[in-house]
């Protein structure tokens, strides 16, 4: 029965990771570019059907590993702003960001521009092309699909973006930022069908019925645990009082 319990406890401790990860998502749901989080179980379940082995030992430690949080990077709806400064990216790739911390990747488009003219975050983190930051001085912005700048009718930069083989590789830092991980993924070009949108921003790809829902299995779920914990343990204490009962 001690087994059971345990299976119980780490059944509990899965569905406060889920809720924790369901109120993450919630508490993001309007930022802009905003990739959800979740919690995966395929890798793992994958490994052990092709190399046939059983149900792992209850008492096995490495039962923590069967949890792994991995970020959907699905593209989310885009919004039409009219702002000439916002801009979506419709396909794979990033933005690339320059912050005190080194180079940052972003879907979030939501641009402005400082007192020297420089293409900036809504954080103040200047946003790169192929030759460094993106200088405008003028009134008239024109950004094509593959970002070249135009003001005034007068090319004047290029907004760079960027793509890797996994994402997997990526890992996020808040404000809606991304940086390579300790394996440093190389950057790829991006695929010839992405295009960069003028005028419109990428929403998140935060379903809010869905996380609702999610977050009502959970609750469920770990009332079911506990009830489960209760009852092993209420017959555990009958078996004690039964056998110690003198005949």
């Amino acid at each position: 029965m001690t087994g059971g319990i345990l299976d119980a406890v780490r059944g509990c401790l899965k569905e406060e990771m889920r809720m924790d990860i369901v109120s993450g998502n919630l508490a993001n749901a309007s930022m802009v570019g905003f990739k959800k989080d979740r919690i995966s179980f395929q890798e793992i379940l994958g490994k052990t059907q092709s190399s046939g082995e059983g149900l792992r030992d209850r008492s096995d430690p490495v039962d923590a590993a069967l949890i792994r949080i991995e970020v959907d990077h699905a593209q989310g709806d885009s919004r039409l702003t009219g702002n000439s400064l916002d801009f979506a990216i419709h396909g794979k790739g990033f933005f690339k960001i320059e912050t005190p911390e080194g180079i940052r990747y972003a879907r979030k488009g939501n641009f402005a521009l400082d007192g020297d003219g420089t293409l900036i975050t809504q954080e103040g983190y200047k946003v790169l092309g192929p030759g460094g930051p993106i200088t405008i001085t003028g009134s008239s912005i024109s950004v094509d699909g593959q970002g070249v700048v135009s003001v005034d009718g007068i090319q004047s930069g290029q907004i760079e973006l960027a793509d890797f083989e996994s994402y997997d590789e990526l890992v996020k830092t808040g404000n809606g930022l991304f940086r390579q991980s300790s394996r440093t993924a190389a950057e790829i070009p991006v695929p010839a069908e992405t295009k960069i949108g003028q005028g419109y921003l990428e929403l998140s790809n935060v379903s809010i019925v869905s996380e609702m829902v999610t977050m009502i299995h959970s609750l469920r779920a770990f009332e079911s645990y506990q009830k489960m914990i209760q009852t092993i343990d209420g017959l555990n204490q009958r078996a004690v009082n039964e056998v110690s009962r003198l005949r």
